[in-house]
């Protein structure tokens, strides 16, 4: 079975080579048909060609990796395309942009519209037929579920949508004691586990590690702040030294530098957009165009956070916070459009301009909202460690009903692994999720928050003391 599925990796590292390698060939052509011959200003012949066509490759490599585009194992077929176009026409953007300062004018853009076309027709047929090769040839991992006192329902559900690549053969209940749990396991099996005894989980983790055995862990707070430590020789022992959980004063200032200019360029470029969307809000309902609330950001501060109105006025008259629902009443038709694409965001460039908020970050929650949270998760404050956040980790794996928990893990990690570099990457991933419905769903009917009905004592692990 092992010697099966690292023949399936291989295959998949072939599959990713030959898709870089025909979008490399699509552009080729088109630039000797279209512009090899016709540049004003000439080209570096031979040598100057291969290094377009590397950059190129390279550059569609990277951007497709960053959206996911070649992770067939678990995206579906629309992301995959999707993914895949994204960088494409990114990609092809760029190179657009390269051709103009290689020939010192600004060249005619219809050859690479005709090459998104091709490039759309062939990114369609290798995500189809790639996919299709592997549901076919990969082999399910049976998974065994540990769990305490009751089955992680959720946890499964969410496993369920991976039928094709794991399949829940067993659950046995941690109280039995390891050696039950180990008489039950499986070497061709691998083990998912939520929160269970800290001891226990070790032992386990040890128990497959010897047995080659791949383990899931679904992590508690303190394993992903022990998670981004970084270590030290005490003598002969290598020790783990965890972070505080706080930047820099030199990290503070290239973020706070960075947010300057970002936000101000960004600031300029949407001038226009913002105005026609101010209009149009205006002309609907005669109401105000701004909606001002208060949030939260770094150390508990509060502030006035700016939003494009996308509700109708007065839309929580009763004085009760809650987060927009799924095809909520409250919303109106500009409102819609304006959340869906998140330009509902744009007028919160201000508060990064003022130094209440950063581009990376967590999300600005209501104090109303987060003190909810926080009578279950007393460490959802520690997502104030850092300033709030235009964009951020939770924002572009999770989505607007991820649980407050699962929110508090991504914030936590972007926090413990902090770098200019990760705030450059989340950037580039938030272009990907700005046209993906379900990343602005609302929340159950039945919620007012994300929160969920659940004991967090019990369901979420130790606590950092």
């Amino acid at each position: 079975m092992t010697d099966i599925r690292r023949k399936n990796k291989f295959i998949n590292v072939m599959e990713i080579a030959a898709n870089v390698l025909g979008m490399a060939f699509l552009f080729t052509l088109m630039w000797f048909l279209f512009y090899r011959y016709n540049l004003e200003a000439g080209f570096l012949y031979k040598k100057g060609t291969a290094v377009l066509i590397f950059i190129y490759s390279v550059l569609f490599f990277l951007f497709t990796s960053l959206y996911g585009g070649h992770n067939i194992e678990y995206y579906r077929t629309s992301e995959i395309i999707y993914s895949q176009c994204l960088s494409m026409v990114i990609v092809n953007f760029i190179t657009w942009l390269q051709v103009c300062l290689i020939d010192r004018r600004v060249v005619v853009f219809w050859p690479f519209i005709l090459l998104t076309v091709w490039d759309g027709l062939f990114i369609l047929f290798w995500s189809v037929w790639s996919i299709q090769r592997f549901r076919r040839r990969n082999v399910p991992r049976s998974m065994t579920v540990l769990y305490r006192g009751e089955v992680p329902a959720e946890l499964e559900e969410k496993l369920s949508h991976y039928r094709y690549k794991y399949r829940v053969k067993n659950h046995i209940d941690t109280v039995c004691g390891y050696e039950k749990i180990v008489e039950q396991l499986d070497v061709n099996d691998g083990v998912l586990m939520g929160d269970i005894d800290p001891d226990l989980k070790n032992r386990i983790i040890k128990y497959c590690f010897e047995r080659k055995m791949p383990v899931c862990v679904v992590p508690n707070v303190s394993e992903i702040v022990l998670r981004s430590a970084y270590v030290i020789s005490l003598i002969d022992r290598p020790m783990f030294i965890c972070k505080k959980g706080e930047l820099s004063l030199i990290d503070e200032f290239i973020k706070r530098c960075f947010d300057i200019v970002v936000a101000g360029v960004a600031l300029v470029l949407t001038a226009p957009l913002m105005l026609v969307v101010a209009v149009a809000i205006k002309l609907y309902d005669r109401g105000p165009v701004l909606y001002k609330q208060t949030r939260l950001t770094i150390n508990g501060a509060t502030f006035e956070l700016y939003k494009f109105r996308s509700m109708i006025v007065d839309a929580e008259k009763d004085g009760v916070a809650r987060l927009a629902k799924a095809n909520d009443s409250r919303i109106t038709p500009i409102g819609k459009f304006i959340r869906s694409t998140r330009i509902d965001e744009l007028p919160q460039l201000i508060n990064i301009l003022k130094g209440e908020m950063s581009i990376v970050g967590p999300r600005a929650e209501r104090p109303e909202i987060a003190a909810q949270y926080e009578k279950d998760i007393p460490e959802f404050a520690y997502r104030l460690k850092v300033k709030a956040g235009l964009t951020g980790y939770a924002q572009v794996l999770g989505r607007y009903n991820t649980t407050p928990y699962d929110k508090l893990m991504w914030d936590l990690m972007y926090i413990e692994s902090y770098s200019l570099f990760m705030d450059l990457k989340i950037i580039m991933m938030t272009v990907k999720v700005l046209f993906m419905p379900e990343s602005t769903s609302g929340v159950g009917e039945n919620d007012i928050t994300a929160q969920k009905n659940y004991d967090y004592e019990e369901k979420q692990g130790e606590k950092i003391g």
